[in-house]
């Protein structure tokens, strides 16, 4: 019986459940986790397919994280790069800083967003001891720009400026 402070990577490697690996992995399922949440609000079709295909890449995300032979591949990179050009050009882009949570939708987008920048440094870490790929980082970094911009999406415009 496995213990419980003990995960499998898939390559039957067995690990302290707190390896970074492990923690970065968490991190992506977090993130997934809210994606789905938002998306059951979000009444935009269109906005609802982007989480979507969102959600399936971070399958591969995740197992590339944890020794997979499921990964972010160029391809992946590049249709995230046409949905925030999509997306740049849809929406009214704020002039200042705002406050991005107007109600339960970009607020959850907004955790979405911040769990993943979370990954996105466990990634790193990954990437500089040679545990994935570097497209995994810009992959993950792209992906929270890309729910910023659909946070801004699904605020129409009305946006509470900060003044500093």
């Amino acid at each position: 019986m496995k213990k419980a402070n003990k995960t499998h990577l898939f390559n039957l490697e067995l690990v302290d459940k707190d390896d970074l690996r492990i923690e970065a992995v968490g991190s992506i399922d977090e993130a997934n986790a809210f994606i789905g949440l938002a998306k059951t609000k979000i009444e935009d079709k269109k906005l609802r397919e982007i989480l979507t295909d969102v959600q399936t890449m971070m399958f591969k995300a995740g197992s590339q994280c944890v020794g997979g032979d499921v990964k972010i591949s160029e391809g992946d990179l590049k249709n995230l790069l046409n949905t925030i050009n999509y997306l740049q050009n849809a929406v009214k882009m704020p002039d200042s800083f705002i406050i991005l949570e107007k109600d339960e939708i970009s607020a959850l987008l907004s955790i979405a967003r911040s769990t993943v920048r979370r990954a996105e440094r466990r990634a790193v870490t990954l990437y500089r001891n040679g545990a994935v790929e570097y497209l995994l980082v810009e992959w993950l970094n792209k992906l929270s720009y890309l729910l910023y911009l659909m946070i801004l999406a699904v605020q129409n415009g009305e946006y509470e400026p900060i003044e500093l």
